[in-house]
């Protein structure tokens, strides 16, 4: 399945791209709805890096995993709120990670949108179920997610420019594609492992309950 939305996620960014500023809406909206299906939206963020540039495509990126993660707090917090509470009532990770959230709910979004420590989805439903200010939650999340954002949008907009550009660009070009690639990946990693630390700190239930079990967290969703 997941073979299978890779490649129509690929296939939608092409007629995204055709479809010009409305582009923009129907990305927002595609983004959501894979928020909402616990489905991976790194082909879309290196999508829109590709198509719209880098600080188009961060912009949109950021703007997109707030739309999605609304949808699943909101989701949560007003509709499935029984069924969500029954499906994660074991889950201590979730627990753990609510308990901390009700006193320092800043820190705890921004590090877990910046951490792959949970899927994002899954982090938006839990919050869902938390006493979590509305507002608190949006903004937070959209400084956790720029980041992110913006690493996935810039590399998206090499392999863009290298794309375009076609193979007959000459070594110095490829050379220069490498480099800012690998600089991507290496600032990438180095956010995430900072903020992977400084929610160990924060929440040392919620990280090393789920390094020791790491299974935990795919049965919670599955």
């Amino acid at each position: 399945m997941l073979d299978q939305w890779t490649d129509w996620t690929r296939e939608a960014m092409v007629w995204i791209q055709q479809t010009g500023s409305a582009g923009w809406i129907w990305f927002v909206i595609l983004y959501t709805i894979s928020c909402v299906l616990f489905l991976p939206g790194s082909v879309l963020s290196f999508g829109a890096g590709a198509v719209y540039g880098f600080w188009g495509g961060t912009v949109l990126v950021s703007i997109a995993s707030v739309g999605g993660a609304l949808a699943n707090f909101l989701l949560t917090r007003y509709l499935l709120r029984g069924w969500m509470e029954r499906r994660f009532a074991h889950s201590k990770k979730i627990h753990a990670l609510n308990h901390v959230a009700t006193k320092d709910a800043w820190r705890m979004i921004i590090l877990t949108r910046i951490s792959p420590i949970l899927p994002h989805s899954l982090v938006s439903c839990a919050f869902g179920l938390s006493r979590i200010n509305f507002w608190r939650y949006i903004a937070a999340s959209w400084v956790g997610f720029l980041p992110i954002s913006a690493a996935y949008a810039y590399g998206g907009a090499v392999i863009g420019a290298a794309a375009k550009g076609g193979i007959h660009q000459g070594p110095w070009a490829w050379a220069l594609y490498t480099v800012e690639l690998a600089f991507t990946i290496a600032v990438t990693i180095w956010i995430t492992r900072t903020a992977h630390r400084a929610l160990r700190a924060v929440a040392p239930d919620v990280v090393d309950e789920g390094e020791r079990n790491p299974k935990k967290v795919e049965s919670v969703i599955s």
